[in-house]
């Protein structure tokens, strides 16, 4: 009992030190972080557009076969299940290269926005506190609203 009760205690003070210990996000830092963020989540519906493009555009494999082939998973006895043709094969393979080589460079984009942008030790923080204190993600997502908005904006007056 008396362990329990110590225990209780203990907890009650390094929750209340952790707590006062919590790190205040200045509107600037938010609006750094959500910058970047509504970035990546504009380039990756880009790239799904572009991936979807070369799976509907294709002439030698279209997006039915395109979903087999990767069912397929590359195993040779699977791809003679489905009667796969070298061409059809041949044309998936460069699809998967380019999607590839266009994830890479967005990664290494992304990578060093994080870096120069936000920095690297207010990204791993903030991005942890946003999944476990609501506040701060209320402020984020007004901030991200905002940005969006702007964006829209910018996007009819160039139109």
């Amino acid at each position: 009992m008396r362990k329990l009760l110590l225990v209780t205690i203990l907890t009650g003070f390094l929750t209340q030190g952790f707590s006062q210990d919590e790190k205040e996000y200045t509107d600037e830092e938010l609006t750094k972080y959500a910058t970047v963020m509504v970035w990546a989540e504009d380039e990756k519906g880009r790239m799904t557009e572009v991936y979807n493009s070369w799976i509907n555009d294709n002439e030698d494999l279209d997006a039915p076969r395109f979903l087999k082939l990767k069912k397929a998973n590359g195993d040779s006895v699977k791809l003679q299940e489905i009667e796969a043709t070298d061409i059809e094969v041949a044309a998936y393979d460069k699809i998967l290269a380019n999607y590839d080589s266009m994830t890479a460079s967005f990664k290494e984009v992304y990578v060093g926005k994080i870096k120069e942008d936000i920095g690297a030790g207010l990204y791993n923080t903030l991005r942890a506190d946003l999944k476990s204190k609501e506040e701060l993600k209320t402020r984020y997502e007004a901030i991200v609203e905002g940005l969006k908005e702007e964006s829209e904006e910018d996007d009819e007056s160039e139109e």
